[in-house]
């Protein structure tokens, strides 16, 4: 006999301005989400700010909110469309990578290669986080924008960061991203976000939101900076290669 479906729990909800929480009754306090809920609204302002974007669809009553549901599984921490998903230890334990998948909701980078996309959402979260209007998670820097190319030269020092180079200023994701967020995760974002970050200093962070906009990425990435992907790439390459 197949034993009874237990019911979901209830979730609760809580806004503040244009963050709308939805979280399970067990995984946050009232005090816990309230606290969130205000952060993750401070952030939602600050990527617009940095990224000059106030690109959100507007409902009957102003922009829409971003959804953001806490849940108490593990599961990898993603956006998709409006809503943001996060883990209730992360949250508790101030390293969510909200303001990560912030970015990525305010500043689509629709036609852009991955290593680009997650770059960007990786260098807005320190920006942000830098300004003093929220945290840095560091799930993937030991100290954001400021050490991220020493990150870079490390992971390129090593095989499970040569392993990935491949990935890292040309399109495609490397295998087992998802599964494996140590060995195959952690060096390919923090290479991109070096490289985005060594795009950034060169070209200007409005140059970098711009390409994000664009619909032809290599086309514009060339135009914007006077350089091909594969020219900046190897510039980076140069900057950040490990000493021999």
């Amino acid at each position: 006999m197949a034993s009874p479906k237990m019911p979901r729990p209830k979730l609760l909800s809580l806004r503040s301005g244009r963050a709308e929480l939805r979280y399970e009754p067990a995984a946050l306090t009232k005090e816990e989400a309230a606290e969130f809920a205000a952060l993750a609204e401070r952030g939602i302002a600050a990527v617009e700010r940095l990224a000059a974007t106030s690109a959100a669809p507007r409902g009957r009553h102003g922009r829409t909110p971003l959804r953001f549901e806490i849940s108490k599984d593990g599961r990898i921490s993603s956006a998709r469309g409006r809503t943001i998903h996060l883990s209730a230890h992360r949250v508790r334990t101030r390293c969510a990578p909200y303001l990560h998948e912030i970015a990525h909701v305010l500043v689509p980078c629709t036609h852009a290669p991955e290593w680009f996309s997650e770059g960007l959402a990786c260098y807005l979260e320190s920006a942000v986080s830098e300004s003093g209007a929220g945290y840095d998670s560091h799930l993937f820097s030991s100290g954001g924008n400021a050490t991220i190319h020493e990150d870079a030269r490390q992971w390129l020092a090593e095989p499970r960061g040569r392993a990935v180079l491949p990935y890292a200023g040309r399109r495609g994701m490397p295998r087992r991203i998802l599964e494996d967020r140590q060995n195959v995760a952690a060096p390919f974002y923090a290479l991109s976000h070096s490289l985005v970050k060594f795009l950034a200093d060169h070209a200007g962070v409005a140059t970098v939101i711009a390409i994000a906009r664009a619909t032809h990425f290599s086309r514009e990435f060339k135009r914007l900076t006077g350089k091909s992907p594969a020219t900046l790439r190897q510039d980076w390459l140069n900057h950040c290669s490990p000493p021999l």
